[in-house]
């Protein structure tokens, strides 16, 4: 699922508007799912999924729900409170801690980030 490997460029975001000129096609002309997919380049399986969402619980079973990450917004403010710094960093620690019991680390920043796996030996004496 998803999107087909080596495709390129940035995710197509449909807005509401565009779904229902999509779906009204779809029910009140009878357009099929392949005519539709040709003309608009659109894969059949997202209109079938946005007509069954539509029929289900109308236009707001449309809107987008995509669950984004609760601390990205801190770290994305330039200034930031001593409350947020504490927050952010309490954060970072326990995604380390988290990965630590994964049996890896990470070095760097950015691009320049390195994945060490821990050897057996040390993930078992932190463990003791």
């Amino acid at each position: 699922m998803g999107r087909p490997k080596g495709s390129k460029g940035p995710r197509r975001e449909w807005t509401i508007e565009e779904k229902m000129k999509i779906i009204r096609k779809h029910l009140d002309d009878h357009v099929s799912f392949r005519t539709l997919q040709k003309e608009l380049k659109v894969n059949q399986g997202l209109i079938h999924a946005w007509v069954i969402k539509y029929l289900d619980k109308g236009e707001a079973g449309l809107e987008t729900s995509r669950k984004t990450n609760p601390m990205i917004h801190l770290y994305l403010k330039k200034n930031l409170t001593r409350e947020e710094q504490l927050t952010l960093e309490n954060f970072k620690l326990k995604i380390e801690v988290e990965r630590l019991k994964k049996g890896y680390q990470v070095k760097g920043v950015g691009r320049q980030k390195e994945y060490d796996i821990l050897s057996e030996a040390s993930i078992k004496s932190s463990k003791d």
